[in-house]
């Protein structure tokens, strides 16, 4: 638990007050209120989903059918996480390397990257002859479409998104731990001659355990929830998620709400309450078992014979699936913009072109503007009022003995699915709630202020931790500074690195957000719902610009963020 020093520099009341209002109207009410309005309308959901007149209780059946297929989805995704991450992790923590810094890069990239475009970037790379099955000859995509893997039987493409974007939190959860481990433990088993893959089974595995499971839970949270690029890979299949947006989009509010609210209750009841549990501090969990000792003998011949051998294959192979499933969809469909240019490439077809589809009668390069006009207005605003919140409330979090309950509010907008929090979004302050907002801009602004306090407040605690600030306050106020002046002057300045860390990430997640973007944002279109909408229309080469545009925003991004980290 944290501790708190009782001289800490305390904000003014009047900064406290407000703050935890402007929490609970802002974050806290939006996210818990799609579970009241099934209950206040429980009547319309139990008509809609259980009782319909005409088709009965089919609506539940496709409930059930949709997060039976999520979980299968999500729950494939994390074990191949598993497989593949915790290896990753260990080489980002534990060996040099050149060219380091730019592994952790790309397996970061995922977490900025607008997932609307990644996800046209991978279907253009694995499906289309535009792709991977172009480049080695085929005429068709290398793979197809309704492909799916087998025994888990959900479709390929559909699999390989969510493993490129829950990824990175297998990494980087697993391999933070990995760092807060002594290495003394590893050269103590090493020098009673154990080789590495044994230290690895009996040292490093079970204390990283606390950081596998929140890394799992993560990343099961992340597939989930995932809109964006699902929406754009699905093709027939529909997950949780994106049956929201679609009941939405066909004002089956009732059956929306009710597949909303089991979401947030499957985070409240399952995830929240673990990775609560994970995250204490100086959690660890204890192996109830031991394998017998023939098994043990037999393995650790094992894991000798793999040591000596697989060493480079282990180490490479996580490295590998990366650079597939990431770098590779990002590097197709900037050449395909090339390739599309001035014309379609295989038919000749000038209307086949980028340059026909942006400035020709549709026009799309007027819809890029404005659409970017209001990415740029949405995440900048929201941006700014979840700073203002987030700020005073990181100190609240870390200077009041009720701080440990609020960070454990702000978990919640961060495992449940966008387009439930959307949905909630739409139904707290939209005509079926307190009608203080329509569909549109603003509305956009409010939803995605509810994530983005959460990311800035973890960045901020995270400079906050990492800085010795109780010392120089002391010696501040020692000096004779004011409360005001000693946070000011001293505690700011110490943190300004963890805030525009969290300013980026903010503005990047709300750049990028598609899910819940799509479910309030009415006639305001932002870039990623653009980008979906394209693909709908079949505007093949204007989605392969805006993809292409969304992914060298994003990459801008990530180097601002890597040269903030590295000061």
């Amino acid at each position: 638990m944290i501790q708190r020093s009782k001289n800490s520099v305390h904000l003014p009341k009047i900064v406290v007050w407000i703050t935890l209002a402007a929490f609970i109207i802002f974050v806290i009410l939006p996210t818990f209120y799609l579970i009241s309005y099934v209950f206040i309308s429980w009547e319309e959901v139990r008509l809609e989903v259980f009782a319909n007149p005409i088709i009965g209780n089919e609506n539940w059946k496709q409930i059930l059918k949709v997060l039976f297929f999520s979980f299968r989805l999500s729950l494939s995704t994390v074990a191949f996480d598993l497989i593949f991450g915790i290896p990753l992790a260990y080489v980002l923590a534990r060996k040099r390397f050149r060219g380091k810094s730019v592994v952790e890069d790309i397996v970061t990239l995922p977490l900025v990257i607008p997932t609307s475009g990644f996800g046209f970037a991978t279907l253009i790379t694995w499906t289309t002859v535009a792709g991977l099955g172009g480049i080695l000859g085929l005429n068709s995509g290398l793979i197809p479409l309704n492909a799916t893997v087998p025994i888990i039987k959900v479709p390929f493409i559909l699999f390989i998104v969510h493993i490129a974007l829950t990824l990175p939190y297998v990494v980087r959860t697993v391999e933070t731990k990995f760092q807060s481990i002594d290495t003394t433990f590893e050269t103590a088993s090493r020098t009673l001659g154990a080789n590495s893959l044994t230290t690895f089974r009996n040292i490093l595995s079970p204390l990283a355990i606390p950081g596998i499971f929140s890394g799992a839970i993560l990343a099961f949270a992340r597939s989930l929830g995932e809109t964006g690029a699902t929406l754009i890979v699905s093709g027939v299949s529909a997950t949780a998620s994106i049956a929201i947006v679609r009941w939405t989009s066909e004002f089956k509010l009732a059956t929306a709400s009710f597949m909303g609210s089991l979401l947030v209750i499957i985070a409240w009841i399952f995830i929240l309450p673990l990775e609560l549990y994970l995250s204490r501090r100086g959690r660890s969990i204890k192996i109830p078992f031991q394998l017998p000792t023939f098994l043990s003998k037999n393995l650790m011949k094992l894991e000798r014979f793999a040591s000596r051998s697989l060493t480079r294959i282990k180490d490479f192979v996580p490295l590998i699936v990366v650079i597939v499933t990431v770098i590779v969809p990002i590097v197709i469909v900037m050449n395909s913009v090339v390739f599309y240019w001035s014309a379609d490439p295989y038919t000749g077809k000038v209307e086949g072109g980028v340059v026909y589809q942006l400035f020709g009668p549709s026009n799309y390069f007027n819809s890029l503007l404005q659409a970017t006009l209001t990415s740029m207005i949405v995440a900048l605003t929201a941006t700014y009022i979840a700073m203002c919140i987030s700020i005073p409330l990181a100190f609240i979090i870390e200077r009041r003995r009720y701080g440990d309950y609020i960070r454990t509010l702000l978990k919640v907008p961060m495992i449940i699915p966008t387009s439930s929090l959307g949905l909630s979004v739409l139904l707290l302050w939209g005509s079926s709630g307190l009608n203080m907002v329509g569909s549109g801009i603003w509305l956009i602004i409010l939803t995605h202020i509810v994530f983005s306090v959460p990311v800035i407040v973890e960045s901020i605690i995270a400079a906050y931790e990492g800085s010795n600030i109780q010392m120089y306050e002391d010696s501040a106020r020692t000096l004779g500074a004011t409360a005001y002046n000693a946070i000011e002057k001293v505690s700011l300045p110490l943190i300004k690195g963890g805030i525009f860390t969290g300013f980026i990430l903010s503005f990047t997640r709300s750049l990028g957000e598609t899910g819940a973007t799509f479910i309030v944002m009415g006639r305001d279109i932002t870039v990623p719902a653009l980008v979906v909408n394209m693909v709908e229309a079949l505007a093949i080469p204007a989605a392969l610009f805006t993809s292409t545009y969304l992914i060298i925003l994003s990459l801008i991004l990530l180097a601002i963020i890597r040269i903030l980290t590295r000061r």
